[in-house]
């Protein structure tokens, strides 16, 4: 089995996507919306209680934004948007795993990928933790992370109670199987994401 992280695809060369607030409101974290609320991974749909923020280009202050590539899976605050005609790709291989909320932005429709799909799937027993100078472990600082194999879905998103900023996907073999999201997103060869291979069993 081999499991993976989604992590965004060399953020420097990128553009991702902030609220369409001012910088200093964002970096001030004076921002009225909730980013955590609208796109952490908590495990619940979020359909029924949707209101798209605005959202922008992020641009911060002596970066040429428009250098950077338009992505087709744009990172937001830890979560993921797609382009519309990426959601159209993906949608029919994540539909029972995550819901793709719409995000209006720049005259088209984006869409937010809520995965809903949560498990307990973290081996706390392998896992190894940060440990301070003190000799205390810190919980919630993973530094080498280890699954339950047989809680692991086979090419199924997922994410977990104990890394809620993170999203994972794992095959249990090699699947050549078109219809997958790791090779729907290689085979299209979608820009903006990077599936990095973090434990292989």
């Amino acid at each position: 089995m081999m499991v993976y992280v989604l992590l965004p695809f060399k953020l420097n060369d990128i553009k991702t996507l902030v609220l369409q607030e001012d910088n200093a409101v964002l970096l001030a974290g004076k921002s009225k919306y909730n980013t955590l609320d609208l796109f952490g991974n908590d495990g619940n749909k979020k359909a029924d209680r949707w209101n798209p923020p605005p959202i922008r280009w992020h641009d911060d202050e002596g970066r040429k934004k428009n250098k950077y590539r338009y992505p087709d899976i744009a990172y937001i605050f830890g979560s993921w948007a797609l382009s519309p005609t990426t959601a159209e790709l993906l949608r029919p291989v994540i539909s029972d795993v995550a819901e793709l909320l719409p995000l209006p932005f720049n005259d088209e429709i984006w869409y937010y990928m809520n995965v809903y799909n949560r498990i307990n799937a973290l081996d706390k027993a392998n896992t190894r933790y940060r440990v301070y100078s003190t000799g205390e472990v810190s919980p919630s600082w993973i530094e080498k992370i280890a699954f339950l194999s047989d809680k692991v879905p086979h090419t199924k998103l997922f994410t977990m109670p104990e890394t809620v900023n993170n999203i994972y996907y794992a095959e249990h073999y090699p699947d050549d199987n078109p219809n997958t999201f790791k090779n729907v997103i290689e085979k299209n060869k979608l820009f903006g994401i990077e599936l990095k291979k973090i434990r292989e069993y």
